[in-house]
């Protein structure tokens, strides 16, 4: 639902992640989008208000990638296990929850990010029956439907239903749009990668994709051996008549023509191929609690793709590879993480590069665009506004508004006057 209603918000600072920020203001929101912001305060202004004066107000936090039906999964798996044994162990472990766990972990796990600060997720959705759940969270969401199919004759009947699916959501609006997610390149054939990318581009969806999460990925595309060929067959699906296209994943993507405009999360093992990526505009997703959870020492190349124009997300992952959904930990996870790149960029990753990755309106606080609000309360001896976010321990933010309308983050929410 949109707040049709006028509305004023009073505050004491903002940041709008457009280079232009403001001090002792008010925004006014309409129809569930920005419709002004002014640099002065009109004194006993009738029109209803949110006085959030003494808070620092920006846009809402973008969670990139998630995958929250993994919710049930928290703290069943084993940090720094080999990825293709922690995949298998994700698929043992996943098929086994039963329909009431994974409902009820995801809407638990779900208001962590809520008072956390996020306000636009962007989810891969490997299963079509969870739309109904996710469609009650309070985000404003893109899911991407997750595709797996590594055998080359099952390419066309998987890409039919990832259509059938865009085509039945495409009518119905509101706060939830589809995206395409073709797994990654080691479990998706390359038949049926072009089709996806051709589904993606005929509905104007956005595409996203697990890239070069880990060396043993670019050893199976170069030479059709290792861990990862181990698990395609321990899970019946390799085909034995493929052949490898012997190149990494960037460039086996950019061979098939998917790698335009792609998502890329995860990104770890792409020394090589940082031009690439820049000059097929990829949007790029790190996610530093997952990374950190599997105890990876090569990460992805942030400050090197940030110099190459190459914008970048912050994700939580799931919690299969991660501790928490508090995004206010990723927060602080990415700093620590990566020493070379600052506060404000790290904000920006969070919030307008984030939404730049989902293709939505969000992310900046400006007129005409999407009214996803937060606010933090201040402390009195804040000099630096980009400095609010990391210093309040990671706890909660103050006051959260999605498309035009409070929404209480916790406990004990801020009214209108």
């Amino acid at each position: 639902m949109t707040a049709s209603v006028r509305t004023r918000i009073l505050f004491e600072k903002l940041v709008t992640m457009t280079g232009r920020d403001y001090e002792r203001g008010e925004v006014w929101v309409k129809d569930g989008r920005v419709e002004s912001i002014q640099d002065t305060v009109t004194p006993g202004n009738p029109a209803p208000t949110i006085d959030l004066t003494g808070h620092l107000l920006l846009p809402g936090f973008v969670n990139a990638h998630s995958h929250m039906g993994l919710c049930a999964l928290e703290g069943k798996l084993t940090p720094r296990t080999p990825f293709a044994d922690w995949i298998l162990d994700v698929v043992a472990a996943n098929t086994a929850l039963n329909w009431s766990d994974r409902v009820g972990a995801l809407h638990r796990h779900s208001q962590t990010m809520l008072s956390t600060g996020v306000t636009l997720l962007g989810d891969y959705l490997a299963n079509p029956e969870l739309l109904v759940e996710l469609a009650r969270l309070p985000f404003r969401q893109v899911l991407f439907l997750e595709t797996l199919g590594f055998p080359e004759e099952d390419a066309v009947a998987r890409a039919d239903r990832v259509e059938g699916l865009v085509q039945e959501h495409e009518s119905q609006g509101g706060r939830i749009r589809l995206g395409i997610a073709p797994h990654a390149p080691y479990s998706v054939s390359a038949k049926l990668l072009r089709r996806l990318k051709v589904i993606a581009q005929n509905h104007r969806c956005p595409i996203s994709c697990h890239v070069a999460e880990v060396p043993e990925e670019r050893e199976f595309l170069q030479t059709g051996e290792g861990p990862m060929r181990h698990l395609l067959e321990t899970r019946g699906v390799f085909n034995p008549r493929w052949r490898p296209p012997e190149l990494g994943p960037a460039a086996y993507l950019d061979q098939l023509g998917v790698l335009e405009g792609l998502v890329g999360v995860h990104l770890n093992d792409v020394a090589g191929d940082l031009d690439l990526l820049a000059r097929r505009n990829v949007t790029a997703v790190f996610c530093p609690g997952s990374t950190r959870w599997f105890g990876r020492e090569r990460y992805m190349p942030v400050r090197q793709l940030l110099d190459r124009g190459v914008p970048v997300g912050l994700g939580t992952d799931s919690l299969a590879s991660n501790e928490s959904l508090n995004f206010l930990r990723e927060l602080k996870l990415a700093e620590e993480m990566l020493p070379e790149v600052s506060r404000a960029e790290i904000l920006t990753m969070a919030t307008r590069w984030g939404a730049e990755a989902l293709h939505s309106e969000a992310g900046t606080v400006e007129p005409g665009r999407c009214a996803d609000l937060i606010a933090f309360r201040m402390g009195s001896e804040t000099e630096n506004w980009f400095d609010i976010p990391f210093e309040n321990g990671g706890r909660q933010v103050d006051w959260v508004m999605i498309q035009g309308n409070p929404v209480p983050p916790h406990p004990g929410p801020m009214e209108e006057s």
